[in-house]
């Protein structure tokens, strides 16, 4: 066994051991002969690493094998690259043969046509072409050593991560050539020093040093120089006409926040409210003036914080403030206040508001109050379809908000408008294009609050959307209704199961199996015999949540699958179940023809040990 071929067998080993769904993901190896007759036509020769390495394994269908690089390409993806990035006319080495990739921002690639297989690095976006390791051996080598001794591990989330130390001296062992990161815990600072960074809060005297500190010169040359510059800015927006262009206001405030705010006055309103004192109640008033319109935000979150009933109505006031970020901050604010004087401004203030962010926060701040003299003005925002924004496109975002207003008015008119958003099957979609990822927490909160109200006929509405002509609907709708906990959303799952759409049934097993509901057992074991491979995957991944003799039963019979990918995820659901009735049929698949596969049983059969 050659040392390369070692490395790959240690790093299939870690991953059947830590991460065995990405390892049955892995493609089976090509035979020489494979490998020859794909590059039949590939003007170089390739080194004598690459058939190893694409004998091991011929690419995978998601995760990577050295952490960062998510695209192990297969050989016949790495000739469809290597195709396309000559064809894009770049200064592209024609010996570089890519094999590893990272969102195609950067790249590994081995030199083929040569006796020696360098590995280059390659980042276009940053310039950086450069030989990282003298081989693929050498790469291979270092991965499986770090992971072998936790240089690379999983944080608590479940990601992947490097311990940047232990990973060059590594790195340095299998001849690294690269630069190394710095390993220093030093972090920098871009904020320059200002009178309320100063200010410690449990100093006697922190009240006075933050008031002062809201009123403080400028204190640094270098402040007032970005101040200048900051101002001739805005002077040359004006000028060209641009400053009240869509699109610019974002700028146009930081800069203003620059110009105005260069001695600290936010940290020092903010750091206000975090002192929890009531005397600083009336300086804050006066910062909601302030021409900082972060001063402004700070000093309406302080306020909230700081709890005074007198800070009510001068929050009102900025509801017509010119900066979005603080008419935001303000609905936020009289929500948290819950003083019912500001109904009134929440509502004349939501007829006029053109900024999808600030629109969002007064509905959902007027949805809090839960008055019903909101709900003409809400269905109003709903049924506009953005046409008040400037910015169309953002208008899932505010219908989104509406949504979570409108089901906190339990009344016949809100049920209705909810009930007309799951019906409106060309609003969705059009809601869907925008931002589906609001679009499905919107019909989430409508299937939610319509379960909550037994809207009678919600279910068969949903089993239409589920069956609908177009995909995205479909997918929009298991995916809002996965997240609901209700039995009743089970029955739909399971009718999911009969969808024409096999990426539709994939995800519905996914979710069933999620929730361990043992009433889809029997309509997941009839979709074994089917003839996708990917469908029975998912169906005894599924399954593997559940137990029971029946899908033990099932499970055993599943280990003589054609496909390994079906027999390994078999094999890790009996080892994971461990009923004693798998041994002996885990033990006749110790010589199963898959590596993956023998290594998953062979742990399987340790847990019964």
């Amino acid at each position: 066994m050659s040392l390369l071929t070692d490395a790959l067998d240690r790093i299939e080993t870690w991953l059947v051991s830590h991460q065995p769904e990405f390892a049955l993901s892995l493609a089976p190896g090509l035979t020489r002969q494979e490998i020859d007759a794909i590059v039949e036509n590939f003007p170089y020769r390739l080194p004598e690493e690459l058939y190893e390495f694409y004998g091991w394994h011929n690419g995978c269908q998601y995760g990577y094998i050295v952490p960062k690089f998510d695209n192990f390409f297969s050989l016949q993806e790495a000739l469809k690259w290597y195709a396309d990035f000559l064809s894009w006319g770049f200064d592209w080495n024609p010996q570089w043969l890519t094999i590893l990739d990272f969102n195609g921002d950067y790249r590994y690639a081995v030199v083929t046509g040569e006796d020696s297989a360098p590995i280059w690095f390659i980042d276009p976006e940053c310039g950086i072409e450069e030989i990282r390791w003298d081989s693929l051996t050498d790469l291979m080598l270092a991965t499986a050593e770090c992971y072998e001794t936790g240089a690379y591990y999983f944080d608590d989330e479940g990601y992947m991560e490097a311990g940047e130390q232990k990973v060059a001296e590594i790195h340095r062992k299998y001849n690294y050539r690269g630069r190394e990161k710095s390993t220093t815990n030093e972090s920098y600072n871009p904020e320059l020093p200002t009178v309320a960074s100063e200010v410690d809060l449990s100093h006697p005297n922190a009240l006075e040093e933050l008031i002062q500190a809201l009123q403080a010169a400028p204190l640094s040359p270098d402040a007032g120089m970005l101040q200048g510059m900051a101002a001739n800015t805005l002077d040359n927006l004006a000028n060209l006409g641009l400053a009240n262009q869509v699109g610019v206001e974002p700028l146009v405030i930081g800069l203003q926040n620059i110009l105005y705010d260069n001695a600290g006055h936010a940290l020092a309103a903010k750091k206000l409210g975090e002192l929890g004192d009531i005397r600083a109640v009336e300086p804050l008033l006066q910062a909601l003036s302030d021409r900082s319109s972060e001063v402004r935000t700070n000093a309406i979150e302080s306020l909230v914080k700081l709890g005074d009933s007198r800070a009510v109505e001068p929050i009102i006031q900025c509801l017509q403030d010119a900066d979005f970020f603080v008419r935001t901050k303000a609905a936020w604010a009289l929500a948290e206040f819950g003083d019912t004087q500001a109904i009134e401004p929440l509502i004349e203030a939501l007829s006029h508001e053109n900024q999808s962010t600030a629109c969002g926060a007064i509905a959902s701040a007027l949805g809090k109050f839960g008055d019903v003299g909101a709900i003409e003005p809400l269905i109003a925002v709903f049924r506009s379809n953005g046409s008040f924004l400037r910015d169309v496109s953002s208008f899932p975002h505010v219908q989104l908000a509406v949504v979570h207003a409108l089901r906190f008015i339990d009344d016949s008119r809100t049920t209705d408008i909810l009930v007309e958003l799951l019906k409106d099957k060309e609003g969705m979609l059009q809601a869907i294009k925008r931002d589906w990822l609001r679009s499905e927490q919107a019909t989430h909160q409508v299937i939610e609050t319509l379960l909550t109200r037994q809207y009678p006929d919600l279910l068969e509405i949903l089993a239409q959307l589920l069956q609908d002509s177009e995909s995205r609907i479909q997918t929009n709708t298991l995916s809002a209704i996965a997240k609901i906990a209700n039995p009743l959303m089970v029955d739909l799952l399971i009718l999911t199961l009969a969808s024409k759409n096999d990426w539709l049934r994939k995800s519905a097993m996914y979710y069933l199996g999620q929730r361990g509901e043992t009433r889809a057992i029997q309509p997941l074991i009839n979709i074994l015999p089917d003839v996708n491979a990917d469908l029975r995957l998912e169906a005894v991944h599924a399954l593997a949540k559940m137990n029971g003799d029946q899908v033990v039963n099932v499970l055993i019979e599943m280990l003589k699958d054609e496909d390994f990918r079906v027999r390994g995820e078999a094999a890790l659901a009996l080892g994971n179940l461990a009923n004693l009735r798998a041994v002996e049929p885990l033990n006749k698949c110790l010589e199963d023809e898959s590596s993956i596969v023998r290594k998953i049983v062979q742990q399987a059969l340790n847990k019964f040990e």
